[in-house]
């Protein structure tokens, strides 16, 4: 019996570091000499023949049950794949004589789609199984990476790939992770730490990697992320008090808040003065652009409106089925040509799919309402111990969650990026840490709940 409890774990272990790897963190892949690009046959779909093999070691017997929330989400998702893969990347293509159309083409560059699928099956299942190992390897993995990001930046030593780009309207360089894998969860996971003061047994490491993740976020001088950083905090805060039934703005707790401010800050102000000061004017900059809808020179920010024209008119052209299959998606040459589906997911996913794939698409969204809904009453509602791990992955993926709602520029980044990865990730470990929370604390109460 301990055998088999160790084959298993250890299958467990290979497979979310496999896991981490395939997200690229750091671009990893590319500074151990690896061309993950997205040309042909590469390392990337290595690595998901490896994440398969090992739910067919693991999961050959019986799975993990019956889950009401996941199975209608799994439904609608293969709902939206058979429509993607049959409509969007063969008949319209066809129809409108795009160029590049040809079936094995399609297939080779489509696959990463596919991906996004199997990993939302496969990452629910193994989440459910051995969540624990995964935040622990998240955690000391993103750590060594920011360490080495650091190094890099600090020496010049060519350690991690980067990237460096002018900040124009404070004139610094912005600096860059090529990828960052699953590292910006690190954000939401500290902002939960620090917002409903839990006492876990990650709790030291997760504040390091939240400051470390912070400090990569700043040296990007990207105002979303910055901004983002305390937005979450903020949520965070006011889900505390509410569960707790107290007035929703926390003043009790904005000492606490201001105390690991501080620390970070101190720290980033005296290694980083000059990106700690360019830090402040970002966010001003954010606080501007979003009042006024342009930056302090007078340049409009069309991500908040109906994009650029060249996207309205792409919308006009093709809003009921979509442009279906076009390479230009998906390369540099396209970007500069105005397709932008990193940019501007919510409208690119119109362009690309059609209103009629954005209104199948939809019911999940639905589902991921209903749910949030749902859980944020329950724990409003029961006595809740919030010092449990159960708790924690709960709460995390709650807010990460309600804070990607609230950004409505960004909906629909499941069906606009070609490699949406992460955002597949994130649904599935929401709905597995819905299962193993209600699965722990339903069986104390008295009468069964129907969690959604």
């Amino acid at each position: 019996m301990k055998t088999k409890t160790n084959y298993t774990k250890l299958v467990d272990y290979i497979f979310w570091i496999t896991f981490i790897i395939f997200t690229n963190p750091g671009d990893i892949l590319r500074a151990l000499g690896e061309d993950s690009g997205d040309g042909g046959i590469n390392v990337v779909d290595f690595l998901m023949v490896i994440l398969i093999g090992c739910y067919v070691m693991v999961f050959y017997k019986k799975d993990i049950g019956y889950d009401k929330a996941y199975n209608k989400m799994l439904k609608f998702i293969l709902i939206f794949t058979a429509y993607h893969f049959i409509v969007f990347n063969f008949l319209v293509p066809v129809f409108k004589e795009t160029a590049y159309s040809s079936i094995p083409f399609v297939l080779i560059k489509s696959r990463h789609e596919a991906y996004s699928i199997i990993l939302f099956f496969l990452t629910y299942r193994f989440f459910i199984r051995s969540s624990k190992i995964f935040f622990e390897l998240l955690i000391y993995s993103s750590i060594i990476i920011m360490i080495l990001f650091l190094i890099t930046v600090v020496t010049g030593i060519d350690i991690l790939p980067i990237s460096k780009a002018d900040r124009r309207f404070i004139r610094i360089d912005r600096i860059f992770l090529i990828e960052y894998g699953l590292m910006p969860l690190l954000i939401p996971m500290g902002a939960v730490i620090i917002g409903f003061s839990i006492n876990i047994k990650w709790r030291k490491f997760i504040l390091v990697a939240f400051g470390l993740m912070f400090l990569t976020w700043l040296l990007s001088l990207t105002r979303r992320h910055i901004f983002g950083t305390f937005i979450y905090l903020f949520i965070a805060l006011l889900l505390n008090n509410y569960f707790l039934n107290k007035r929703l703005i926390p003043f009790n707790r904005v000492f606490s808040v201001a105390f690991y401010s501080l620390i970070i800050g101190f720290i980033i102000y005296f290694s980083f003065p000059k990106y700690f000061n360019a830090g402040i004017k970002t966010l001003e900059e954010a606080v501007y652009v979003l009042q006024h809808g342009e930056t302090t020179v007078g340049k409009k920010d069309v991500r908040f409106g109906l994009g650029k024209e060249f996207m309205q008119n792409l919308i006009k052209d093709n809003f009921v089925w979509g442009t279906g299959f076009d390479n230009r998606w998906r390369t540099a040459e396209g970007d500069k040509g105005g397709y932008e589906p990193s940019d501007y997911p919510f409208l690119s996913s119109i362009a690309m799919k059609g209103i009629i794939g954005v209104l199948i698409f939809l019911p999940i969204y639905i589902i991921i309402i209903r749910a949030l809904r749902f859980d944020i009453k329950f724990l409003k509602k029961n006595k809740i111990n919030f010092n449990t791990v159960e708790f924690f992955m709960l709460v995390l993926f709650i807010l990460y969650f309600v804070y990607d709602l609230m950004q409505y520029m960004n909906w629909f980044k499941g069906v606009s990026r070609m490699k949406a990865y992460e955002w597949y990730m994130y649904l599935a470990m929401y709905l597995a840490s819905r299962h193993i929370y209600y699965s722990k604390y339903v069986s104390k109460l008295e009468k069964p709940i129907q969690i959604i």
